[in-house]
């Protein structure tokens, strides 16, 4: 049941009911503060009381905040707002540490549009989405060949086995893959050597003939999820940058911004992602927010999958 349309305040983004539930999320499942809740809507306290009193009112608060499914047109309205190719709204409201249950129906969608065939490249990154999604239901796409975008890293965390995260995807996928046995930093002269080898050439080509990435969108700066050790952030560093993908940093604007380790970093680079034909983001959380419209701005990603909070607290943010 959607809750009834309300005359919009001066000034507020488009979407009253998408507001109504953001704020009530905000508000009761995170327990952020009513002047919190205004900041990260860019409205008054007063909308924000005033959004809180229909929640309750039309029910969308009981004992638990209740997502609705958003309006129709949602996603086609992310996508020009946030300049986007497609959007893909999973219904649900999915665990940002476990996110694949709720956006695997969405990814898989996702994939079968890119019309991915036998022998073509599909490249994956690090982080908790594609790590969850590697143990997702996906859709079977025989024959193609799966490639981590970037080296791996000697790490507790499983979200940074980049190899794990493609050979899982591949079995899900019913394809091949193509592991890139290196680290992601390694040192200046052992990255000369493994890009003279053989096995490492034959990942590192596929990253300029794939036409689908399938990449997370981290915010780093929000420890969301916290960045590896070994890539040594400086403080001032995170707080410029606004979010990743595939270990590339931006800030709000969508700017590259570099780090210390980066000129080491085995990975695909900006320009040989940007020539990727698809390029599938996938994140969920309201405090990704605004890593999502940063990397929309970037143009490292031109495809969102996300969950229905994300997707409405995107549709409340001022462009």
């Amino acid at each position: 049941m959607t809750s009834p349309r309300s005359p919009r305040p001066q000034g507020a983004p488009v979407r009253d009911g998408a507001l109504i539930v953001t704020a009530a999320h905000l508000y009761y499942v995170e327990d952020r503060s009513q002047e919190e809740v205004a900041k990260q809507l860019g409205v008054s306290r007063s909308t924000v009381s005033r959004l809180l009193a229909e929640a309750r009112r039309s029910g969308v608060v009981r004992i638990e905040v209740r997502a609705q499914p958003p309006v129709d047109g949602l996603e086609n309205d992310l996508a020009d707002q946030l300049g986007l190719d497609r959007v893909y709204v999973a219904h649900g409201a999915a665990a940002p540490d476990d996110p694949g249950g709720v956006l695997a129906g969405a990814v898989g969608e996702a994939l079968l549009d890119s019309k991915l065939g036998a022998g073509d490249a599909l490249l994956v990154s690090w982080g908790r989405a594609t790590w969850s999604l590697s143990h997702a239901d996906l859709p079977a796409i025989p024959g193609v060949v799966v490639v981590p975008a970037l080296g791996g890293l000697n790490d507790e965390q499983p979200w940074v086995q980049t190899n794990e995260i493609a050979r899982r995807i591949a079995a899900r996928l019913e394809g091949s893959v193509l592991l890139l046995h290196a680290p992601a930093v390694p040192s200046e002269e052992l990255r000369d050597s493994l890009l003279s080898d053989d096995s490492i050439r034959a990942a590192l080509t596929r990253w300029d003939d794939a036409s689908v990435a399938l990449v997370g969108i981290g915010a780093w700066s929000q420890a969301q999820p916290e960045p590896p050790s070994i890539l040594a952030m400086d403080a001032a560093t995170l707080r410029a940058s606004a979010g990743d993908v595939a270990g590339r940093m931006f800030d709000v604007d969508g700017a590259p911004i570099h780090y210390a380790t980066e000129p080491r970093l085995l990975g695909i680079s900006r320009e040989q992602l940007g020539r990727v034909d698809r390029r599938i983001g996938v994140a969920v959380g309201t405090r990704k927010v605004d890593a999502i419209v940063a990397a929309a701005r970037s143009r490292l990603v031109n495809v969102l999958v996300t969950d229905v909070i994300t997707a409405s607290a995107l549709s409340a943010t001022r462009p």
